[in-house]
Formats: C-alpha cells, structure tokens, sequence
C-alpha cells in the first residue's frame, strides 16, 4: 500500500528531517546503521499541517498569540491549555485516520510507545528535549489516535512556547512528527550519553540505569545507579549505586510509579559486561552520526534495545586539534579572562581581533608564516577567543607563580588552573614550555624601548604621563581617520584593517605604559607607611573617586545630565541637547566595547536614553553625585591625615615621599581607562568602513542588508557568493550563543571547567574580596547593561562581570557581586571608586543566588551569606 501521511521507520534518513522530525530521522539512521532499534512507523508533518488546516487551528493559534502574553510561566500555561483544547477536541481527517489504522494493523496492533517528534527539535545549540509528550503503553486504534492528538498538543506545552520565546524562535510554521514504536516492555532501562555532560569531556561515556520503564528516571522519580566510563580502555572510572526505591511499570491502564522490592533497591542494575556493552553501543551510535549523542535504552530478554538518541546540545564547543600539537591541551577563555565578557564576538568581531593577533604575530617575527602557524594558538569557540596556553602551563616559572601568588586578572580563574594543573601535573607537564628567546626580534626590541620611553615619562611627572597618554591616544584616532580617507574599494577597506590592526592594538594598548609606574604606588606606599604605622587603613580611601578617569567621568556626565533635566521638569529624548552632547564625547562606545560588530551608542542611543530617565525618575543622580564628591574629598582628606600621622610619628621625609607618591597615583591611575576609550575610537571607524563594504554588497544582491556585513568574515566576502543565506544562518547561531554560558577554561577532550573548586561554609558563597565594606540588601541579576532598569537604589547587582558601559549602573547599588574578575578588573576598580563593597569571582552567582533574595555582601572576606527564603524580598 503506498502512503501519503505514514512511513515505516526502516524507510526513513536523515534526509527526511523536515517531514518526520528529529526524532523519527534519527531512528530511521539507527536502523539503517544496523543498531538494535525497535521497529514501528512515523506519522509525517504533512498529517498535522492537514490536521491544522481542517479544524482551522492556524488563525486561531496567531490570534490568541497576538493578543496574550506568554512573558512568565502563568501566561505560558494559560495560552498552552487554550490550544491544547482545540488540539484535543479536534477531528483527525478521515484518509490520515485510515492510513494510521492500516499500517499500525500491518505491524500486528502491538502495545506501542507514541513519541513526538519537532522538526525545530535539537537544532544545533538548542535542545526541546523533555518538553513534548511520549505516551507509553498505548494499544488499540482508538487510544493510538488520542496519543498522536496529544502530541500535536505538546508542540504548544508552555515550556515550548517560553523556550521559543527566550530564543527567538518563530511560533511560525511549525510542525510536529509522530513516532509510533513497539513498546519495549523492560526489566531495566536508562540513559546513555556518549560524551559526559557533567564536564563535557569527550572522551568519557554517562550510563545510568534503573529497574523497570525508563520514565522513572526521565521523570526524576528516581535516582538511577551511575557509571563514567573511559572510552580509550573501556575503564569504569566511577560507579554509583543508587538506592532505588521506585519504578515505572505497565500495567493495564496505562503506566504507574510502583515501589521496587526491597531485595532489589541497592542491588546494582548493570554487570560490569553489561556496561562494556553499552560503551561498545555508545561509540557505534556516536560513530555513525558523527556528534555525541544522548541516547535512551531499554533491556528486555536478554537483549539491549535504544529507543532514541538526540545530539548532546548542551556541550560545550570542542577545539579543533592542531597537527603537532597532541596531548593534553589546556584552552583559557580570553573574552571571560581579559574582558570579563560573557557574551560573544560576532562573526566580524571574531575577524577584526584575528586580525589584531595576525599581524602583531607578523610584526613580532611571523612574516613568512602561514594562518596554520600564526593563529594555531587562537580557537574561536562560539564566538569566544580561546587560546591554547599549553606551554604556558609547561614552564616551570609560571607554574611556580600560579601556586604562590596567583595572577590576579581572574583569581577564580587562576586557582582553576592551578586545580587542573594538580590533577593532570605529569600530562601537563611532559611537554617543553615556551623558549622566550625565540620570541626576541628587532621589532620586540624596538617596541620594548618605546614602552620604556613613554613608561619614563609618568616616571618622570603625573601630570606629564597623563597629558602624553591622552595626547598619543588623540594621534593615534587622527592618523586612522586620516588614512581611511583615502580609501575607495571594498578591498581596500579590509587590507587597510588586516595592515593597521596590530599597531591599533599595540599602540592602544601601549596608552598604560604612560601611567604604568603608578600600578605599584599603592603597594609601595603600604610598605613605607608600615615601617613607621601599625594602622595602614587610610590607603584604602585613597583609591575612592579616582579623578582623570574617562569611565567615572562618563558615569557623572549622565548623572549631571539626569539632574540638568529634572530641574527643568523634562525628560530625556534623542534630540535633547544634553544628550546630543554626552554622544559627541562618547557615542563611540558601546555594551560589548571590543566587538566591531556590535553598534555604537550614537548609532543606537536607547541605552544612554533610558539610563538617564531612569535616573530622573529614580532621583538616584542626587545620590550619585553626592557620593562622588564626597570620596573625592575623604581621599584627600585621608592622604592628608598619612601625612600628618607619619610626621608625629617622627617619619617626616617617609611621609612626604608618600604623600607625593599617593598624589601622583590618583592624577595618573585613571588614565588606565583610557586604552579601551581609544581602542574603540579605531574600532568605531573600522566600523564605518565596514558599513561601506556592506553597502556595496546590498548593491551587488549579496547581502539583503548593510549591516548584515557584521554576520560574516572577509573570506566569505572575496568569495563572490551570494552571502544572504549565510549572513541570516550566522544571526541565528549568534542568537544562540549569547543564551549559551561559556567555561573559564576548556582542554582538548572537552572538559568544560566553569569555576574552581571553593569552600564557603554553611549556607554562603565564596569569592575573591575586592573592594572593602558590607552590606546587606537585596539581590538583582542583571546579565547585559541594558537590562540595569530592574535596579533600584540600594540593590546588589549580581552578575558575570562588568565593562565601561556597566559604570552608569554602579552609581544606584549598595555592592556588586561578580562571577568574574579579581581585584584589578573593571568593576572591582569601579567598586572601590565608588565605594561599593564588591565581592568578585563567586562561582555560579548568577545560578545559586535568586531575584529578590535578601544577601550579607562581606567585600573584605569575599563571603556573600545568605538570608532564607522567607526574609526575600519577592
């Protein structure tokens, strides 16, 4: 009989994905690929698209969606239930009925299994896993129908809907497959995921196991007994034998939850050959379809049987191996690391910075060496920079530094580090570190003597390091523009970048070398003091209200705008003067200030917009600036008070050397902001330049927009493709990126380490203190700066980490909690401006802390306590 609605899963390839969904592509593979899969059939897409139309679904599904909104779990369920009414009531069209009957009566009117099956299911970095129905159990033609209509239903689950809605996914055109299996009626049952999800390495297989049907474990009705195995040697490496109490069981009305018999709660589930068995499973499924799958497994009979696999999507990204280079290899995570950025690079972001990193590499001795050689180190994963730190951690000096005074951009980080150096010492350890000779050229010479020319100059006077870094940072931003003035054609466009971005990078960068002798002041200033003073205590104002700081003083500027505006009754608008002004001076600059692809403020000046009407309505503007102005003065006040103390204490020529060391730090260590300020100036024209490309791609029909020239890299614009399709699939997974949380550090088996190991005591969390004070109030998550408008006056922000465009929000908050960064980085610097208890480097904060949950913030221990759920504030 030829079908048009139904087709026999040993029929189907991945090739039909779009008619019989994800699920039923994979089985039909699994069966072609000789796995022991149990046989059945798919209902196709084209039966719910007809199911859809007969019962006029459509126009009622977009008018109730236009009209309602699904914005939290209550509008998510109240939405749901409605379709899935129509869903329920509505009439199967009478060939699909008949074509359902005929082939279910061909395979024998067995019990069956009745799976949904999206077609949006496991995309690539998303994962509808557990979030459409399965009905086990099913027999009968009447009872097969009202399982396949639930199903139908379950593509509108409220889960669905809020994950689609989070991901920007379109409730447009969807459709749903149906698989119908035997049912496999199982003495024991688990789930298998060929690479281990709990730290991502590729090279371990999951199995866990239970007695009875396997919806007990899906359900987390149970906890199954578990096993890390090692794929190389087929070694167990972990087991767990769980106490399992109850199991899911057939019986004649359905499935039901029974207990298991005593005898068997703690008895293993799997024999140690059972479990090679299952390896040998893992690696054939894996093999065949290429990625790591997550796979579902029943044993009846003396037989295995798998009932499904899906991709792992929630792995993180895996580096490509590089010839040569073999072992164990250690990845760090620059955005994270350097930037305290959790979001990533667009496609053309990611070019610019290979861009900075290739022809400094060529400038420092790499001329003749190819992107094989030159950017082997570098890996984009996801669109974050991961650099391979492998010989790094082989040098004996490095090492001997991580362990007794850890680098403080990213203490977490660090002790991460050191942890999985400890772990994995003879692997890492085997190999030759960097030869720092090699790295030696004529230009390394030469770029080191400038340093030390422009470092001699702060050395020399405060004032003359501030005034030469913002004089060298102004020449660099005109002799850009000039250059790009003289630019005509596309290409000339990108070799322009490809031939400048290393300078722009050295030289941007090289600002600090200006103000650099200031970094030690502070330091050396505590060491002098303590041979004279017990009490030192008084530094720690000094570092308050940093004058000279391009950041701070962006952060009053808005201030002073709110409080100009409010006085006048007005609020802020895109045209207002005040506003039009604080964009000339600082319209460069954006929320992600590294990534060319991301707009600038004067592009898109909502952000600054809405931040300053926040602080109108808020009035937090007359807070900001009084606190401002007073750390100003208590910091004078307290270099005053160092003098005056050291001198009574008969130290009058220390104190008078300190006094002018502590003077001249707060007139240059500000001036450290100023190497991104200018940095994004470069990048801010580079974008211009970029835009030019894209317009003449529109003009071509190779892009649909110009700025869709942010979506894609400079190989694929000297293809002289059609770049549409690839542009609008890059926007897609950059959409999905930026919901996906990135590790600290990643080896090349996969190994995804998130934070390191911390002890924090009962009920608290720890990090690293970075800016002294506690404080007690209430939790806010904020996870992009746009998203600041949730805080009010007094609140703990929690968050990954903080850039310059975060500085405007600081001025509203009792303290700052960080996932990242350590005390030199951006918000801790800020904090302590401020005068915010800060607490940096709190693994998961973003994850184990809750909105509205009431914290004590100890910014001189790094202990943030927690209050219970009743003294939160909902």
């Amino acid at each position: 009989m030829s079908y048009l609605y139904v087709k026999n899963l040993e029929d189907v390839r991945k090739t039909d994905l779009a008619v019989v969904g994800g699920k039923g592509a994979n089985l039909g593979e699994m069966i072609e690929a000789g796995l022991p899969v149990p046989g059945g059939f798919v209902l196709l897409t084209n039966a719910y698209r007809e199911f859809v139309k007969i019962n006029g679904l459509d126009e009622k599904i977009t008018a109730l969606l236009s009209e309602a909104g699904i914005d939290n779990e209550r509008e998510g369920e109240c939405v749901s239930e409605k379709i899935k009414r129509w869903f329920v009531d509505g009439v199967v069209p009478g060939e699909i009925k008949a074509e359902i009957e005929a082939i279910y009566k061909a395979l024998g009117r067995p019990v069956i299994a009745v799976r949904s099956s999206a077609t949006a299911e496991d995309l690539p970095g998303i994962s509808f896993a557990g979030q459409y129905s399965t009905f086990l159990n099913v027999q009968g033609e009447e009872e097969l129908l009202k399982s396949v209509k639930q199903c139908w239903a379950s593509l509108w689950n409220s889960r669905a809907l809020l994950y689609r809605k989070k991901l920007d996914i379109s409730n447009l055109d969807l459709a749903h497959g149906v698989v119908v299996q035997h049912l496999i009626l199982s003495e024991k049952s688990g789930v298998l995921f060929t690479a281990n999800p709990l730290n991502g390495r590729r090279d371990q297989i999951l199995l866990n196991s239970s007695w009875g049907l396997g919806e007990a474990i899906v359900g987390g009705e149970v906890t199954p007994d578990q096993w890390v195995v090692q794929k190389g040697n087929e070694e167990i490496v972990e087991t767990s034998v769980a106490k399992k109490e109850h199991m899911t069981e057939r019986k004649a009305n359905g499935i039901v939850l029974v207990p298991v018999a005593k005898e068997l709660q703690e008895k293993v589930t799997l024999s140690n050959e059972e479990v090679k068995t299952m390896l040998k499973l893992a690696l054939q499924v894996e093999n065949y379809f290429g990625t790591p799958q997550d796979v579902e497994w029943a044993y009846a009979d003396n037989r295995f049987y798998l009932v499904q696999s899906r991709p792992v999507t929630s792995l993180f990204h895996l580096p490509e191996r590089v010839q040569g280079r073999n072992g164990l290899r250690i990845y760090l995570n620059m955005n994270n690391y350097s930037q305290a950025m959790q979001e990533p690079f667009t496609p053309m972001g990611v070019q610019v910075i290979k861009e900075m990193v290739r022809d400094t590499i060529r400038k420092f001795g790499g001329k003749h060496l190819d992107d094989s050689r030159l950017l082997w180190a570098l890996n984009d994963l996801g669109g974050r920079l991961f650099v391979d730190i492998t010989e790094l951690m082989r040098m004996r000096k490095f090492r001997r530094k991580l362990e007794n005074n850890p680098i403080d951009k990213d203490p977490v980080t660090s002790k991460a580090l050191l942890q999985l150096l400890q772990r994995e010492q003879k692997e890492i350890t085997s190999g030759k570190g960097l030869n720092m000779l090699k790295l030696l050229n004529r230009y390394t010479l030469r770029y080191g003597l400038s340093a030390l020319r422009m470092f001699n100059v702060g050395k020399r006077g405060a004032e003359a390091g501030r005034k030469g870094a913002i004089a060298y940072g102004e020449e660099l931003v005109n002799e850009i523009k000039a250059e790009c003035a003289q630019l005509k054609t596309s290409e000339d466009r990108m070799r322009f970048i490809e031939h400048t971005a290393g300078d722009i990078m050295l030289k941007g960068f090289g600002i600090v070398f200006f103000v650099a002798v200031s970094s030690t002041y502070i330091e050396k200033a505590r060491k002098i003091m303590s041979t004279c003073m017990d009490d030192v205590s008084d530094l720690e104002a000094v570092e308050k209200a940093i004058p000279h700081s391009v950041t701070t003083e962006m952060g009053m500027a808005l201030l002073k705008i709110a409080e100009e505006l409010d006085g006048s009754g007005k609020r802020a608008t895109v045209n207002s003067p005040q506003i039009q002004s604080f964009l000339e001076n600082y319209g460069h600059r954006n929320n992600i200030e590294l990534d060319v692809g991301v707009p600038s403020w004067k592009e898109d000046p909502s952000y600054v917009v809405d931040l300053v009407n926040t602080h109108i309505e808020n009035k937090t503007y007359k807070e900001g600036l009084k606190r401002f102005f007073e750390a100003r003065e208590e910091a004078e006040a307290a270099i005053a008070r160092i003098r005056k103390k050291m001198e009574e204490l008969g130290c009058r020529g220390k104190a008078k050397k300190v006094e002018k060391m502590l003077r001249d730090f707060r007139e240059m260590f500000g001036v450290r902001e100023l190497s991104k300020f200018y940095l994004r100036h470069v990048l801010t024209i580079y974008r211009e330049q970029l835009f030019e490309v894209g317009r003449e791609l529109v003009t071509k029909g190779r892009l649909k927009q110009p700025e869709d020239i942010f979506l894609v890299n400079f190989e694929d614009i000297r293809s002289g493709l059609d770049l549409r399709a690839k542009a609008a699939e890059n926007r897609e997974r950059y959409k999905l990126e930026m919901n996906r949380r990135a590790p600290r550090i990643v080896t090349s088996t996969g190994e995804s380490i998130y934070s390191a190991s911390v002890e924090a005591g009962e009920n608290a969390l720890a990090g690293v203190p970075v800016s002294p004070g506690v404080f007690e109030g209430y939790v806010r998550i904020v996870r992009r700066p746009e998203d600041g408008e949730c805080l009010n006056k007094g609140d703990i922000m929690v968050t990954i980490g903080t850039n310059p465009a975060w500085t405007p929000l600081f001025l509203k908050l009792g303290g700052l909690i960080m996932e990242t960064g350590g005390p030199i980085s951006h918000g801790s610097v800020v904090a302590r401006e401020y005068g915010l208890p800060a607490v940096a480097g709190v693994a998961n904060a973003t994850v184990e802390l809750k909105e509205g949950q009431r914290v004590r913030l100890n910014g001189e221990t790094g202990i943030v306590e927690l209050s219970s759920e009743e003294e939160s504030k909902k």
